[in-house]
């Protein structure tokens, strides 16, 4: 389980960077961000446990929610 501020990395990057429904610039955020960024919250949705992840630069920022399968703490 995730902590609130922890830093996370994404699993698996070429899924994100295929996203057709992620916008062009959702993808600069991430990208610019090496795919890694802080947990902002934690939930259950449908039973499921969700993490909200958040990813900043210095203009944007960007909020993902994701399966606990889909992200891992950064150094692992």
């Amino acid at each position: 389980m995730f902590r609130i501020d922890e830093k996370i990395a994404i699993v698996d990057v070429n899924k994100v960077k295929g996203d057709s429904q992620l916008d062009v610039e959702a993808k600069k955020i991430l990208e610019a961000n090496k795919y890694e960024g802080y947990v902002t919250k934690i939930f259950e949705e449908d039973g499921k446990p969700r993490t909200a992840v958040t990813f900043y630069t210095p203009d944007d920022r960007l909020t993902q929610v994701f399966n606990k399968d889909e992200i891992k703490k950064v150094g692992e």
